[in-house]
């Protein structure tokens, strides 16, 4: 929800609105604050996680049937403290440096290290960064802004191998299941190349049990990330084919770095390779349908201008605004009340990803039948023999 819109349904003259509740009267002795509420900055608004803030007194609790809103706006070192079903039901001014402590993060009491951060208000104190790392994917999560961030690292190119996929599929989980973190942002750590897709040697020459577990992490990937509750924004600082482009059409939101050397696309048809349908629908949802069916035929990788026009990507900024501006469109999309922006994207997403639970196991035979077929074998060791040929 915007300031602006959050500021109207305050008031106008700064004052707490009137309270909907006469057990809350009590509320209005609050002091008002020393800027007018259209003056102040929403840096955060989510369900409210328990009680306990200082500001509110301990005959307030309960008289909301409704789950809570927090509602919290910079003044200054000054926090404004909403709380109830209505805005605003209480308004509450906490003391200088307080931040209500239904809205802190589960670690906020752990020891704390000053971590400078976009997404950060001023003024307020900072909670711990967590980090955590495996071979191929290094994850930190500021708790004070609730996002992460999410670098892939596996040289050369970031291919999607089945230990990739699964610790992909671990770090997501690990992000989901911790309630500080609202949002991650994916990109590359290696220099030119966001991630390769699909890496070509699980798929050549191994045994039907390999192919199973492969392409089941393919699915598990793919389901855990476009399912995700979490605000996920990509920031393509590369090349990103075929499976690469997967991961970024899965996410909400995918900025590009501004370099026409750099291209994306489903360009599995070169491969002489079918997208699954559930690529196939992963793509017509954010291009639409003509556009995916030329491209998909045509196996097409699009250099970075051409992939904006065509909307394969949201926006091109040079590369060393990369990282500054994907922290900037995830702190507008935290700006929303979480429980709104989740039920809206489970209902945009919900079919396609209930389309592959509903045919899972259909579509691993589908692909054990496709991918062990000789023709199939034979194309992709002529593509791996090739790439050994440019690397020497």
């Amino acid at each position: 929800m915007a300031a602006a819109t959050l500021a109207r349904r305050i008031g106008r003259s700064g004052a707490p609105g009137p309270c909907p509740d006469r057990s809350l009267q009590r509320a209005r002795h609050v002091p008002e604050p020393p800027l007018p509420l259209c003056a102040a900055r929403v840096f955060h608004v989510s369900p409210c996680r328990g009680l306990g803030c200082p500001c509110i007194l301990p005959e307030w609790v309960g008289v909301s049937p409704c789950p809570a809103l927090s509602v919290q706006s910079a003044f200054g070192e000054r926090t404004l403290h909403l709380w109830g079903c209505a805005v605003p039901v209480l308004t509450c001014l906490c003391p200088p440096g307080v931040l209500p402590l239904c809205c802190r993060p589960p670690a906020w009491d752990r020891a704390t290290r000053p971590l400078p951060s976009p997404l950060q208000p001023p003024g307020l104190p900072l909670a711990p960064c967590r980090s955590f790392s495996n071979n191929k994917i290094q994850v930190e999560l500021d708790e004070s802004s609730g996002v992460a961030m999410m670098k892939f690292k596996s040289p050369p190119v970031n291919s999607l191998s089945l230990e990739f996929l699964t610790e992909f599929s671990i770090s997501l989980e690990k992000l989901e299941n911790n309630r500080a973190c609202r949002g991650v942002i994916i990109t590359s750590a290696v220099p030119k190349i966001f991630s390769s897709g699909l890496d070509i040697t699980e798929m050549c020459g191994k045994s039907v049990e390999h192919y199973t577990e492969f392409w089941r992490a393919v699915q598990e990937m793919w389901l855990r990330l476009y399912g995700s509750n979490m605000v996920t924004v990509a920031a393509v600082n590369g090349s990103s084919p075929a499976g690469g482009c997967l991961v970024a059409l899965s996410c909400d939101y995918r900025i590009m770095a501004e370099n026409p050397k750099f291209s994306i696309g489903l360009n599995e048809a070169q491969l002489g390779i079918v997208a699954p349908f559930w690529f196939k629908d992963t793509f017509v949802n954010v291009v639409g349908h003509r556009i995916a069916e030329r491209s998909l035929q045509l196996g097409s990788l699009h250099p970075a201008p051409e992939a904006l026009k065509l909307g394969l990507v949201d926006e091109l900024v040079p590369e060393e605004k990369l990282m500054e501006k994907a922290a900037a469109v995830m702190a507008q999309w935290l700006a929303l009340p979480d429980h709104a922006r989740q039920l809206t994207k489970t209902m945009m997403r919900k079919a396609v990803l209930d389309r592959l639970v509903a045919h899972r196991e259909e579509d691993i035979k589908n692909f054990i039948t496709f991918v062990s077929k000789e023709s199939i074998q034979k194309s992709l060791r002529m593509y791996m023999e090739m790439l050994k040929k440019r690397k020497s």
